[in-house]
């Protein structure tokens, strides 16, 4: 037997509805498979036959008979199937109270209202530092274009991209050389490096300087990737040129990419870790930034409910 409170079941019978006799948008059939899928019980066997025999005063039943952990997979389950279906939508203190509640029976920790409001001031914190040194970082960016001295703007431009990187925890690692050839620099996701090249030339870039990268990066390993940061974009030709023949190892940011991040449209990691998925699913080295944003968008949208 689970020790829910009688508070707590309030809270949990008020955020999903049953005083109505149903629980969510569950048919009994869903239910049912919902239950099973998630605890490994037969809710409509008799022993949960409670009362009306609804599909809540069976869900009572359950709290009644079974032990804190199951009823705790089974309710953090409803919340998450709760919260992706769109169902508590102005009840986000009260969702927010029965996860609380959901964390207990879990044996989980849960942080006292001190600590919670204390980590939501430091997330805060850390959010305007970083918004503040992405305004910073803007002003450089804007600066690159009125820079005479090219070979100074590309410097410039290696070390806005380092300083970018690093702002976001990546691991940036500055220009070295390797056997006689000068890498930008390279960085980490998700445990994975990628080398960095950085161009800050007036023109769009041609065919040679994207085969001279791919070529460093093809000199690695096999799964070694890269990023070309190219401030105008690359030229038609190199961009046919480029997906022809072996499959692509890199992508290639411009500098309308570069603001976007810096203006805070996008977080510099969603970013990368669309590109890189284009690039792995359809060998796309250049996407324009409105259909990312898009591709984004839509991501953020889907449901990420198994099967039921």
């Amino acid at each position: 037997m689970c020790d829910l409170t009688g508070l707590e079941k309030q809270k949990l019978e008020k955020l999903l509805g049953m005083s109505s006799g149903y629980v969510l948008d569950f048919s009994n059939k869903t239910f049912s498979e919902f239950v099973f899928d998630s605890a490994g019980r037969d809710i409509y066997s008799e022993r949960y036959n409670y009362g009306s025999g609804s599909k809540a005063n069976r869900l009572r039943e359950f709290w009644r008979q079974e032990s804190n952990d199951v009823v705790g997979k089974l309710m953090g389950d409803i919340l998450e199937y709760g919260a992706e279906g769109g169902h508590f939508k102005d009840k986000e203190l009260l969702s927010e109270s029965c996860t609380r509640i959901v964390m207990r029976l879990k044996g989980i920790q849960v942080p006292s209202e001190t600590a919670k409001t204390e980590q939501k001031d430091e997330y805060a914190a850390q959010q305007r530092l970083r918004s503040e040194a992405l305004a910073k970082l803007k002003e450089d960016f804007f600066q690159l274009h009125a820079e005479a001295d090219r070979n100074k703007a590309g410097f410039d431009l290696e070390k806005l991209v380092h300083n970018l990187f690093d702002l976001f925890g990546l691991k940036p690692r500055q220009s070295y050389r390797v056997t006689g050839e000068q890498i930008d620099g390279s960085f980490e996701l998700e445990g994975n490096v990628y080398l960095l090249e950085a161009k800050c030339e007036g023109h769009a870039l041609p065919e040679a300087d994207l085969l001279i990268f791919k070529g460093k990066i093809e000199g690695k390993s096999t799964f070694t990737r890269g990023v070309f940061v190219a401030l105008n974009d690359i030229s038609a030709p190199a961009r046919d040129a480029i997906t022809r023949g072996k499959p692509p190892s890199f992508f290639v940011m411009n500098g309308h990419d570069l603001l976007m991040i810096l203006g805070e449209v996008v977080s510099l990691t969603d970013f990368l870790k669309h590109r890189i998925r284009l690039l792995g699913d359809k060998g796309r080295v250049c996407v324009p930034f409105a259909e990312l944003e898009k591709e984004i968008s839509m991501h953020k949208k889907e449901p990420h409910l198994a099967s039921r």
